[in-house]
């Protein structure tokens, strides 16, 4: 397998698929969360002690982009960016509720069939279990993308490995788009990477109870 994924000669999801079986746990950190995208590779996550998946804030994405582009007023994007780091609890369950209704939208364009409403039951089933967790970066714009796998024991020497890059989890950054991604291994990447993730994650608000009850709405 090359370590560049970018779905022309190799697919995200066949990379993802392949790792996802030789882990215990993984980290996942995505802009968007689309069920397309979970459906993919639901049925290896079954198995894994714990999946944490990371949101990233883009409620203010048009806001942001905007400023930059349209103005270039790059003091006024600080301002806007610094405000993000204290958000309220008003302003978080503002954020929460917008993410709930981005996820309900979605699901609302599926094709509603058994396998899809099978699908929508595991993910709320593997979150009530404790081996799906999700919370979203309240802290300002989560621009990253990045899969981390951690080893079954007895797998080598090696702790796991990650692939960082451009992809969310949707089915089309996984088979569709042209993106480009990159497989790290060693040590001390996968230690780093762990330590990246941890330290926003700690940073995060949970959004277990807000998505399953989106999903049971559903």
């Amino acid at each position: 397998m090359s370590d560049i994924i970018d779905n022309r000669d190799f697919l995200l999801s066949e990379a993802i698929k392949k790792m996802l079986s030789s882990s215990d746990s993984a980290k996942f950190v995505i802009g968007y969360f689309f069920l397309s995208g979970f459906k993919e590779i639901s049925e290896y996550l079954k198995d894994l002690k714990e999946i944490k998946i990371l949101i990233g804030n883009t409620t203010n994405k048009e806001t942001i982009e905007q400023l930059v582009e349209g103005y270039k007023k790059l003091d006024k994007v600080r301002d806007v960016l610094e405000k993000e780091k204290f958000l309220n609890k008003s302003e978080t369950k503002i954020l929460k509720n917008d993410t709930s209704k981005d996820i309900k939208e979605t699901i609302e364009y599926m094709d509603q069939d058994e396998r899809d409403e099978e699908i929508i039951k595991t993910l709320d089933k593997l979150i009530s279990e404790g081996k799906v967790n999700f919370k979203i970066y309240a802290k300002g714009r989560l621009h990253a993308k990045a899969y981390i796998f951690d080893y079954k024991e007895g797998k080598g020497y090696e702790k796991g490995i990650a692939i960082v890059g451009s992809s969310n989890l949707t089915l089309s950054g996984l088979t569709n788009n042209t993106e480009l991604n990159v497989v790290v291994n060693g040590n001390e990447n996968h230690n780093q990477l762990t330590k990246w993730f941890e330290e926003l994650w700690n940073e995060s608000e949970d959004f277990n109870e807000d998505l399953m009850k989106t999903l049971e709405n559903s």
